[in-house]
């Protein structure tokens, strides 16, 4: 096995180690993805769930923040990476200890579960920001590498879902922690992107060292960059409620909970197709369109559970178009990130992207629960779905904005 991986050349070597750190990275996340079916057989009703989840939304706004400036000062997203997953896994699988069937559960994991989320809301972002970072500096085939990451989600989803009715829901947390540690492992042996760059760049002026900081202007002068970020916030505030919530409308049209592995892997399953296209859509439409079409997709899925879905296969028929949506979306927002930021600023560029996605999911979370207990499953579905359309609505107007103004998106 040594003599195999040594005779392949560096490029095939690296998109091995990427796939380990990233792939086996949603393996383990499908495990440890039950925590609202948890919270909602510990008695958190919507409105309580869409609390907890705001108020982790916060913490995730403080870690994106915190790790995104730690990664670009030290210049490492490596190091990051492994302190995120190595956290964020710990504190996970010790969620199970808290116990269950007091007056005070509730206040306890609502206290605790945003404390681990400062490592945990950071873990998806940086396996993400090392694979599309590598991927753009090696020249790897993205969206070939992310596609596996979807597939193993699909494979972990398929087998937890198998395994719950024996396993328990609380088993889930650690189950998930201790797989992290495989990921953990191949990130040890992970090239650490932009590296070499940085090593190659002169000593900085001593007038360049006084002014010091990060020059986060230079983001918020960029106004495609800005405008992403409103995009981001309303594109956001839609997939918290659509995810969130799932576990209750199942409940509401009878679906047993066991199924919600089976949905969430089946969802992943057809964020492949557009993944493994990526590359060819890139070179026939701009990045930006291939944006913009993501939330129209999505957007169908929660227009079908509003309007017609009432059992488990309804369900997948709506998930079918969240899946390609949510595919085309992780193929192409990052790679659009990635360039709108300057080089020096790209980790931070995806740290207050996410920043503001958390607080869309405050927004989410808050209005979430009390829409749902208030309209009821399928309206509050409809809702998101007609929330979706707007948001791609805003982007597109965004984009003629720009194309009128002569900006770098008219190109």
């Amino acid at each position: 096995m040594k003599r195999l991986f040594r005779r392949l050349g560096p490029g095939a070597r690296m998109a091995l180690n990427l796939t380990g750190v990233n792939g086996i990275f949603w393996f383990a996340w499908a495990f440890g993805n039950y925590q609202n079916i948890y919270l909602q057989e510990v008695g958190f009703t919507a409105s309580e769930l869409g609390v907890l989840n705001a108020i982790a939304s916060a913490v995730g706004i403080a870690s994106v923040a915190f790790w995104g400036m730690v990664s670009d000062r030290i210049g490492s997203v490596k190091k990051v990476l492994i302190a995120v997953l190595g956290g964020g896994a710990l504190l996970y699988g010790l969620v199970p200890l808290i116990p269950r069937g007091l007056p005070t559960t509730v206040l306890l994991l609502t206290i605790a579960l945003p404390v681990v989320n400062f490592f945990r809301g950071s873990m998806s972002t940086f396996a993400e920001n090392i694979l599309v970072r590598n991927s753009n500096e090696l020249r790897l085939n993205y969206g070939l590498l992310r596609s596996i990451g979807s597939f193993l989600f699909t494979v972990g989803s398929l087998i937890i879902s198998a395994l719950l009715p024996f396993v328990g829901v609380e088993n889930t947390f650690w189950i998930s922690g201790l797989l992290m540690l495989i990921p953990i492992g191949f990130a040890f042996f992970s090239r650490d992107p932009g590296t070499r760059r940085r090593k190659a760049q002169p000593a900085p002026l001593p007038q360049e060292k006084k002014k010091g900081g990060l020059h986060l202007g230079e983001l918020f002068h960029n106004q495609a960059y800005v405008f992403f970020l409103v995009f981001a916030v309303f594109f956001y505030i839609c997939t918290t409620c659509e995810a969130n919530y799932i576990p209750y409308y199942m409940s509401t049209i009878q679906v047993p909970s066991e199924q919600y592995g089976i949905l969430m892997g089946y969802r992943a399953l057809l964020e492949i197709p557009f993944l493994l296209l990526m590359v060819k859509l890139r070179r026939k439409f701009p990045l930006r369109i291939l944006v913009v079409f993501s939330p129209l997709l999505m957007a169908m899925e929660c227009l079908g559970f509003g309007l017609f879905a009432g059992n488990l296969p309804g369900m997948l028929v709506c998930c079918t178009f969240y899946g390609l949506g949510n595919g085309l979306f992780i193929g192409s927002s990052l790679n659009y990130l990635y360039e709108l930021a300057p080089d020096h600023l790209k980790a931070s560029a995806q740290a207050f992207f996410v920043a503001v996605s958390s607080v869309a999911g405050i927004l989410g979370n808050l209005l979430g629960g009390v829409f749902f207990d208030a309209l009821g499953a399928r309206f509050f579905y409809g809702l998101v779905g007609g929330l979706f359309l707007f948001s791609a609505l805003i982007f597109v107007l965004s984009l003629l904005w720009e194309r009128k103004r002569g900006g770098p998106q008219a190109a």
